[in-house]
């Protein structure tokens, strides 16, 4: 399931949490008095085990062609799909003696990695990349190009670091529901790596690197609701915003390439590339986290809380790549021999279950 649909789906359900009420005639005692309660200074800190899906919008990596029957040909888009995978948050926060006032600090991080491969029909198919799907036959009729690929493999790798510097202030309605109020400095940096190898029956061998990535900081605003249910158990609702400047590296494609022709030139690997210079780019992002915590004095001075739920964040177009559109020549001359490019541009997300400890002290 992507992620911004499930973020959308928390906010909604935090919403309605947060301002839900009894329905019926209004009665003088049912007042809800609201004030900025008295914390109590000192500092708390947070470590919290993630397990998280990222997400882009640019992860297919190949196209199986099967021409066989002749007049039906199909293609088919090879897709590759994150795991969910352990990553971490770390965080620590301050409460003022000024009543209601915290700041927090927290820094969020995955590295994630994923594998994916194909091996097609021999008599069939082929598999190869977007820029060359098919291949005419010689004059005598002999097949070549991207129809000797018969094998292909392709590995993803994910590095997501965000951190969070807000100031917040604590506003509480009634004796059941706390809400924080908190704008500060956010800042990430993400990026991506796409390597995709071709392979024919021993040769010709293509290996296809996409990197992308992007860092930037910005203004952030969220709201943080704290509803009690029960003796220590309570429902736990954020979400924020943030607007992010930063730079962003589109994908450096990177080819490689080993064939027949290339050995007969006495030219064992050859390495071609198409550049690309960092560019300014303005990154919106959402946040959310809807949990369960519960609340223990382990004494006078120490106060634990266990937290688990669900979280995720998305991130608006910060990556992006130039890729080879269409080339001249057959790819299995070992060359990229491109006549044109082509721009895309992908968003960025991460989300699933979580689990937290935060010692107050």
């Amino acid at each position: 399931m992507n992620t911004r649909f499930i973020i959308i789906f928390i906010l909604q359900l935090f919403c309605a949490l947060s301002f839900a009420g009894d329905v019926g005639p209004a009665k003088e005692d049912n007042s809800i008095r609201v004030y900025i309660p008295d914390l109590k200074p000192g500092f708390e800190f947070t470590a919290s085990a993630t397990y998280l899906q990222p997400h882009a919008d640019n992860l297919g990596w190949a196209v199986i062609t099967t021409v066989l029957p002749i007049p039906s040909p199909n293609w088919q888009v090879e897709t590759i799909d994150p795991e969910y995978q352990m990553g971490f948050n770390l965080g620590a926060r301050y409460v003022f003696s000024n009543p209601g006032t915290d700041v927090q600090l927290n820094w969020s991080h995955l590295d994630s990695q994923d594998r994916d491969g194909v091996i097609v029909n021999p008599t069939s198919q082929w598999v190869s990349p977007f820029s060359q799907t098919g291949t005419p036959p010689t004059a005598t009729g002999q097949i070549t190009g991207v129809s000797l690929l018969k094998i292909a493999d392709t590995q993803l790798n994910f590095n997501y670091d965000s951190v969070n510097l807000d100031l917040g202030k604590f506003i509480n309605f009634g004796s059941n529901l706390q809400s924080r109020l908190f704008t500060g400095i956010s800042s990430v940096f993400i990026k991506e790596r796409l390597v995709s190898t071709f392979r024919g029956l021993p040769l010709p061998i293509f290996v296809f690197n996409n990197t992308t990535s992007y860092k930037g900081i910005g203004p952030r605003l969220g709201l943080n609701n704290n509803y009690e249910l029960y003796r220590g158990i309570h429902l736990i609702g954020q979400f924020a915003g943030s607007l992010l400047y930063g730079r962003m590296q589109p994908a450096q494609y990177q080819f490689t390439g080993t064939s027949k022709e290339l050995i007969a030139a006495q030219i064992y690997v050859n390495q071609e590339g198409l550049a690309n210079p960092t560019v300014n780019q303005l990154v919106t992002a959402l946040d959310a986290k809807l949990g369960l915590s519960y609340r223990y004095l382990y004494n006078q001075k120490t106060e634990l809380t266990f937290e688990a739920g669900y979280m995720g964040a998305l991130y608006i177009n910060p990556l992006s790549s130039y890729e080879t559109n269409t080339n001249v020549i057959a790819i299995d001359s070992g060359s990229l021999s491109t006549s044109s490019a082509k721009h895309t541009q992908s968003n960025f997300s991460v989300g699933g279950p979580y689990v937290s400890i935060n010692v107050r002290c």
